[in-house]
């Protein structure tokens, strides 16, 4: 049992000459929880920025070390494109993280707190599954555009026994990496369900909380 459990039981079953905890205490309690919940889900956010970062150098680095230029055969501007734009987009959601845990402030009324409380689920949810669509969309894209290009699928193509087969070993091809991302974004989901899952169910726990103190 936790302090906010503690002091929510002595508020409910407090008696004349026993300390009265007052509603606007346990608003502060659960002000300071909220605060600490997103403070570790914009540390964790950042971490994650820095990870998406350092994997991005190693891929550069990997390409030009590889026998085939993958950058190239997807093309530098949109591989470059792509990965600067979700650059831009998960620095935008980490500043929302940020003014989301300095907008969460114990002298708040709780209306404010409620509500700010709601906007830090809906921006985490909207992180969560813009980190699924980027990976499922672009993994697929950068697929079409490598395939026809790969030297290895042209030496193959143009053996006599693939001959008029071409076009159904595209759609394998296709359906076979379709598969393979959205596995990657199912276990992307999953583990982003263990890690923010955990603090998003605290924060809505936090809200219901102020719900019924103020009905």
């Amino acid at each position: 049992m936790d302090q906010l459990d503690i002091l929510k039981q002595n508020w409910q079953s407090q008696t004349n000459n026993s300390p009265r905890f007052t509603k606007d205490q346990l608003t502060g309690l659960l002000a300071r929880k909220s605060s600490g919940i997103v403070k570790w889900l914009f540390i964790i956010a950042m971490i994650e920025f820095a990870v998406f970062i350092v994997l991005g150098i190693v891929s550069h680095f990997y390409n030009q070390d590889s026998n085939i230029d993958v950058i190239g055969l997807m093309g530098e501007p949109f591989y470059y494109g792509s990965t600067l734009l979700h650059y831009v987009v998960i620095f935008t959601f980490i500043y929302l993280f940020y003014q989301n845990y300095k907008n969460i402030s114990t002298s708040q009324p709780t209306r404010s707190l409620m509500k700010n409380i709601l906007k830090t689920r809906r921006t985490m949810k909207w992180y969560i599954w813009y980190n699924l669509i980027y990976i499922l969309v672009v993994g697929m894209i950068a697929t079409v555009m490598v395939i026809p290009k790969d030297p290895n699928i042209t030496k193959l193509l143009a053996t006599p026994k693939m001959a008029g087969h071409e076009t159904a070993f595209y759609l394998i091809a296709l359906g076979a990496s379709f598969v393979v991302f959205l596995v990657i974004c199912v276990v992307m989901y999953l583990i982003y369900q263990l890690i923010y899952g955990i603090l998003l169910r605290k924060l809505k726990r936090n809200y219901n909380e102020l719900k019924r103190m103020e009905v």
